[in-house]
């Protein structure tokens, strides 16, 4: 394993996969509210798991042992009871929600007893301090002590933490200061970084548009098109032969004889072929890339995947999606699924006969993406090359693609898990770039730690530097820059305000975080 990673994300932790987070509280078991509606079942679990030592400070986390196991794991967090009176009251708690996660953790993966999906547990957590622990008028000092301890802890308990951030502004000052620390991405050979670089360029110029496979929904737990086949397989009670026979041929047609089982059976009151699938990939937690993508700052997004998985994401992290072709168009952000989705199983393509009639009904689908093609960065994430899926897509891209590319990085992206010089001339119109030289849960974790350099330098907002809270952890050039725009919107007359240039100004101002001057 190489070295543990603190990642940031927007999200909510109620719905984010991970193996164990923090969930603040006090020695009395005080739990905010929004824990509670979030997660009925929590008022119960901590009623029975009252502890005299944690309750007497003498332990500061103590984490919920009759959780559901395949569940995130809830690590109740004590902040200081009377209140905090400096941002280092905040670090023994931290650390030992670091440490007993950890042990925990491990203590989970041995009695599963299965290989992990992740190379090293991570473990998630949300601001804590800033609201019922008095911290909110130094977010900044807080959010700049939780990153260094995270990471210094986390090196010693070889895991990986990752701050799920809520409010803009704290993701925002989150990613500068990580920014500023070049040796935060250290696991990331130099390569790498460089093609991080001049994908955060795209997304910063609005032109970085994810594509996303399998692969992306897979941290959350969900299958990959194998994995789903033989799922699908064995509900159909398929003897060992027939399953020998199926996975002699490809995807679309495994799929097609799985379906046409699956119809003789329903004639008879059994599930349908694309409902099955439908209940196979449904999920509410959405892993990190899905969470990551989302923290991109796209407008545009393509999906092959039938789960909502990235729209709970976007949804969380403030970019609610308008789906196409089958949700509404309310805003302004949109998510473009190809292959159909849960929330109506027959629109669900899997097998060659739906390939076809995908072909013929949805040419407007297709235009669309060819657009997107032509005037974006595509940037495809959790697709393999031997996935049939991916080279129906590639037929389309290549016809679509100027011979010529029209930048000197070309119109597309493809991150991929390992590296194969046959595979490059298999998609020589697309950028690849190999995570590792073999496919392998540790490449899975580099792509993540690629997906979080990318959103940080994919972040260009500074929404946090004429806002209450983050002042004291400002550099010194920050701070004077913060005292001028402060002076300048304060100078500005009723009549300077009103014309267009002052309207301008104070919207410049709003964006940097200045206090909106009530009407």
């Amino acid at each position: 394993m190489g070295e543990s990673h603190v990642f940031v994300t927007k999200g909510s932790l109620t719905n984010f996969a991970c193996d164990a987070w923090l969930l603040p509280t006090d020695r009395t078991y005080s739990v905010a509210g929004h824990w509670r509606e979030a997660l009925p079942r929590l008022e119960a679990v901590i009623a029975s798991s009252r502890d005299v030592d944690f309750s007497s400070g003498a332990k500061l986390a103590q984490p919920l042992d009759s959780w559901p196991a395949g569940e995130p794991l809830p690590v109740l967090t004590a902040v200081p009871y009377y209140g905090i009176s400096s941002v280092e009251d905040l670090v023994p708690p931290l650390r030992e929600f670091i440490r007993v996660a950890a042990e925990q953790c491990e203590r989970r993966r041995r009695a599963a007893n299965g290989d992990p999906s992740r190379p090293v547990p991570l473990l998630a957590m949300p601001l804590f301090g800033t609201g019922g622990g008095g911290a909110g008028l130094v977010r900044g000092d807080v959010i700049q002590r939780l990153l260094q301890e995270a990471r210094r802890e986390a090196a010693e308990f070889d895991v990986d933490v990752a701050l799920v951030l809520t409010n803009e502004k704290d993701f925002a000052f989150a990613q500068e200061l990580r920014k500023r620390q070049p040796d935060w991405w250290k696991p990331l050979d130099r390569e790498l970084q460089e093609h991080a670089a001049r994908l955060g360029a795209h997304a910063r110029d609005g032109k970085l548009v994810p594509f996303m496979g399998a692969g992306v929904s897979m941290s959350a737990g969900a299958p990959s098109w194998d994995a789903l086949l033989a799922r699908l397989a064995t509900a159909a009670q398929l003897s060992d032969d027939e399953c020998k026979s199926l996975k002699k041929r490809g995807h679309l047609d495994q799929a097609g004889i799985l379906r046409s089982i699956y119809e003789e059976r329903s004639e008879v009151g059994g599930r349908s072929f694309n409902q099955a699938i439908a209940d196979l990939v449904e999920l509410k937690r959405y892993g990190l890339a899905p969470a990551l993508l989302a923290s991109l700052g796209s407008r545009e997004a393509i999906t092959l995947n039938y789960d909502e998985l990235f729209e709970f994401a976007s949804n969380d992290a403030g970019v609610p999606r308008s789906v196409i072709p089958d949700g509404g168009g309310e805003n302004d952000d949109w998510l473009l699924k190809l292959h159909g989705s849960v929330t109506n199983p027959d629109s669900i393509v899997l097998t060659r006969d739906d390939y076809l009639g995908f072909n013929a009904s949805r040419n407007a689908l297709s235009a669309l993406v060819k657009a997107t093609l032509m005037t974006q960065h595509i940037l495809f994430v959790g697709f393999g090359l031997a996935d049939d899926h991916f080279h129906e897509i590639l037929h389309d891209v290549k016809r679509a693609l100027p011979p010529e590319p029209q930048t000197e990085d070309g119109s597309a992206t493809a991150l991929m898990l390992s590296a194969d010089p046959l595979d490059r001339r298999m998609v020589s119109q697309l950028n690849v770039v190999p995570m590792g030289e073999e496919t392998s849960t540790a490449a899975g974790r580099t792509l993540e730690i690629f997906l979080d350099l990318l959103v940080a330098l994919s972040t260009d907002s500074h929404s946090y530097l004429l806002a209450e809270g983050y002042e004291g952890a400002l550099t010194e050039s920050e701070r004077s820059l913060r005292e001028t725009l402060r002076d300048l919107g304060k100078r500005l007359t009723d009549d300077e305000a009103q014309s267009s240039g002052g309207v301008r100004l104070r919207e410049m101002l709003a964006e940097l975080g200045a206090p909106v001057p009530s009407q």
